[in-house]
């Protein structure tokens, strides 16, 4: 009988401002427990004896328009201190979040002990060779919490749209193309498109359409394939459609994920109108899409529990409160 063990996750980041936050927690079979500690110098010793060997950065700083050095240039201090108090207590795991260009990996990972297994979003070439190979694995930036419970959803032959898009339309990018393509030859879609970023529709609303949406366009996001989008859209029971055109689709899903991917937006539309057109065909690829969700989700969850070694996780938040 394996002895159920239970570990804290440090945050060294904001929770509350993390998106992935909830996937996360998700993936770590929703610890039963949560402990919100003050994670000062002495707070940090305190519950480290415990066990703790988790540890969640975050490279959203660095996603900022205008950079800030000095908030930057503390958060380095920050880091330094928890992992030197990290590495007395033994060997920890690392969690990444938010490093979209992988910049703050870039600084991170050489203040990092020898052997320290890290989990990131957003897979980049440099962090799969030396000597980074064997210690840093990714995992999706999946969905927000909203979507981790998507309720009832349609069967894929009842669902009214035959396609969707909502968010941000860039002067760069493909979403205009995209849209543009799909509008006109399957007027019958659901499109939004905004000028603001998280300024669209209101999250129920989309999440809705979502659920009545046979394809979904994911185009990539401000840097990167990996986005909230398509996990969302896979959460819905859409059929996510990618245009891949910085070849990252198999380092991030894989080589034999059923997810149709297409060289240029003009070919994804052309497989959409054929699928559309022949039901037995569009269910059997919603059926081998979704079926690789539930699987992809199951195999995360197994591959993250081995390699932390835990079943049960607590949790200590990064606010600094005053000393007592």
């Amino acid at each position: 009988m394996v002895e159920s063990l239970c570990s804290q996750i440090i945050w060294g980041c904001d929770p509350q401002r993390q998106l992935e936050a909830a996937w996360l927690r998700s993936l770590l079979s929703n610890p039963v427990e949560e402990e919100l500690l003050a994670l000062t110098d002495v707070a940090l010793d305190r519950v480290l004896i415990s066990g703790g060997r988790v540890l969640v950065e975050s490279g959203l700083l660095r996603l900022e328009r205008e950079k800030n050095e000095a908030h930057l240039a503390l958060q380095r201090r920050q880091r330094e201190s928890r992992l030197a108090a990290l590495e007395k207590m033994g060997s920890f795991i690392l969690l990444h979040l938010s490093d979209e260009e992988g910049f703050d990996g870039d600084e991170l990972y050489p203040m990092l002990p020898s052997g320290t297994v890290v989990w990131r979003n957003f897979p980049y070439p440099r962090f799969s060779q030396a000597p980074w190979a064997e210690t840093i694995h990714t995992f999706p930036i999946g969905p927000r919490g909203e979507f981790l419970s998507p309720g009832f959803l349609l069967p894929i032959d009842q669902r009214p749209y035959p396609w969707s898009f909502m968010g941000t339309l860039w002067s760069s990018g493909s979403r205009v193309l995209a849209t543009s393509l799909f509008l006109k030859d399957l007027p019958q879609g659901f499109f939004h498109g905004g000028k603001c970023f998280a300024r669209g529709i209101p999250l129920q609303q989309y999440k809705a359409v979502l659920g009545q949406s046979v394809f979904a366009l994911c185009p990539e996001g401000d840097r990167h394939l990996d986005t909230f989008r398509l996990y969302e859209s896979l959460q819905m029971g859409c059929i996510p459609l990618l245009v891949d055109f910085q070849d990252q689709a198999v380092a991030l899903l894989g080589p034999n994920c059923p997810i149709p991917c297409f060289p240029t937006w003009q070919h994804a539309l052309d497989s959409a109108r054929k699928w559309l057109a022949a039901p037995d065909q569009l269910s059997l690829l919603h059926d081998c899409v979704w079926d690789w969700w539930v699987d992809k989700r199951f195999s995360l969850t197994r591959s993250l529990a081995f390699s932390l070694g835990i079943q049960d996780v607590v949790e200590v938040s990064p606010e600094v409160l005053s000393s007592s």
